[in-house]
C-alpha cells in the first residue's frame, strides 16, 4: 500500500513538472527559414558593410511571451528573457550570419496557444561592442513572429517539454546589426554644456 502511494505521489510530481510547458530550440541555422544575420549597409562598417555577421564575438538573446503580440510595446511588457548564444561561423552556409543556442523552455504553454517571440543581437568586443545589448553601439532588433506547436512530434515548431525540442518554424526573420552613433544635436549640446562650465569657473 505504502508503495502503491508513493508511486502515485511520483506520477502526480512528474506531471506536474511538465504540464504546461513547451520548449523549441534558439537556432536559425536548423529552422524551416534559416534567416540571416548581417551587418546594415553603413560604409562605416567598412568590409562588414552588408555582410552576413560571421564573428563569434556577436551575442544574441532570444525573448518570449504566450499569446499574439502585434507591437514591441505591448511585448516588451509581456516578454520573459530567454536563453543566449552567440554567431557560430561553422555555419557557414549562403555565407554565415546563423547561430545554434540551446532549448528555451516556454513555462505556462498549452498546446494550441500561441507565442510570440524577438531576437535581440548585439557585438560584445571591439570598438563599438558593449557586454549588455543596451551598452553596443553595434546591435539589431528582429521583428516579433509567432509560433504555435508542432504539427507531429518530428515537425519544427513548439513542443510539449515530454518531447525532444525541434526548431523554429516560422522565424527568426532576417536580422540586422545597425551602427548606432550619437546625433549631431548631442554633440551640439555637450559642447554648449562644457562652454557654460568653462564660463562659470571663470568668473569664480
Amino acid at each position: 500500500m505504502k508503495k502503491t502511494l508513493a508511486l502515485a505521489i511520483l506520477g502526480l510530481t512528474a506531471c506536474a513538472t511538465t504540464y504546461g510547458q513547451g520548449v523549441v530550440q534558439f537556432n536559425n541555422y536548423q529552422s524551416t527559414t534559416y534567416q540571416q544575420v548581417k551587418y546594415e549597409n553603413n560604409a562605416a562598417l567598412g568590409a562588414q558593410s552588408g555582410q552576413a555577421v560571421v564573428s563569434p564575438t556577436v551575442e544574441l538573446q532570444l525573448l518570449w511571451a504566450l499569446g499574439t503580440f502585434a507591437d514591441t510595446t505591448s511585448f516588451n511588457a509581456a516578454a520573459n528573457s530567454g536563453v543566449t548564444t552567440f554567431i557560430n561561423p561553422g555555419f557557414n552556409f549562403n555565407g554565415g550570419g546563423y547561430y545554434g543556442g540551446g532549448n528555451q523552455t516556454l513555462t505556462g504553454w498549452t498546446a494550441g496557444q500561441t507565442v510570440t517571440f524577438e531576437v535581440l543581437g548585439w557585438e560584445t568586443s571591439g570598438a563599438n561592442g558593449g557586454a549588455t545589448f543596451a551598452a553596443s553601439k553595434l546591435k539589431g532588433t528582429s521583428a516579433l513572429w509567432q509560433e504555435v506547436g508542432a504539427a507531429s512530434a518530428n515537425a519544427n515548431g513548439i513542443q510539449p517539454s515530454s518531447n525532444p525540442a525541434k526548431f523554429f518554424n516560422v522565424g527568426p526573420p532576417a536580422m540586422s546589426l545597425v551602427l548606432t552613433v550619437p546625433e549631431p544635436t548631442v554633440f551640439a549640446l555637450a559642447g554648449l554644456g562644457a562652454a557654460a562650465l568653462m564660463i562659470v569657473r571663470r568668473k569664480k
